[in-house]
């Protein structure tokens, strides 16, 4: 079992109440490559809210098999993904930046959000994710 640290890459993590920072090592292994200040070019990405990893869910959701394959990422420097996507542009940029770095890992799975929502690198119809983005491995 592997834990989601409360600072990756000098990027806070701040997690939603009863949320277990518990995952699957290859859930990590992406995080901590991925999340950093310098996501994109321009605005910084300073803290994320993961507000779903293993709770919440029932199988056969990802957030339930394992050690935890998924997790939710619903707000960007503290800005809500449902208030501030697509209306503020550090929001989206970060947001965007997050989804397609997620489509070029190994390993990936789900890729749903406000961008595209994908399974195996191939579109998927699967209702809501407007609000969040969904990241989970195989």
């Amino acid at each position: 079992m592997a834990v989601i640290p409360n600072q990756i890459n000098h990027v806070q993590v701040q997690f939603g109440l009863n949320v277990h920072n518990s995952v699957d090592s290859n859930l990590l292994a992406f995080l901590l490559q991925t999340i950093r200040p310098n996501i994109v070019d321009g605005p910084t990405l300073s803290s994320i809210y993961i507000s779903s990893l293993k709770d919440q869910h029932n199988l056969p959701s990802r957030h339930m098999q394992g050690a935890g394959k998924a997790v939710d990422i619903s707000r960007i420097n503290g800005m809500k993904m449902s208030m501030h996507y697509p209306g503020d542009p550090a929001v989206k940029q970060i947001t965007d930046a997050l989804q397609l770095a997620f489509e070029n890992w190994e390993g990936r799975r789900e890729n749903f959000g406000p961008l595209f929502k994908r399974k195996h690198g191939q579109s998927y119809p699967v209702s809501g994710h407007a609000d969040h983005i969904h990241f989970s491995v195989d």
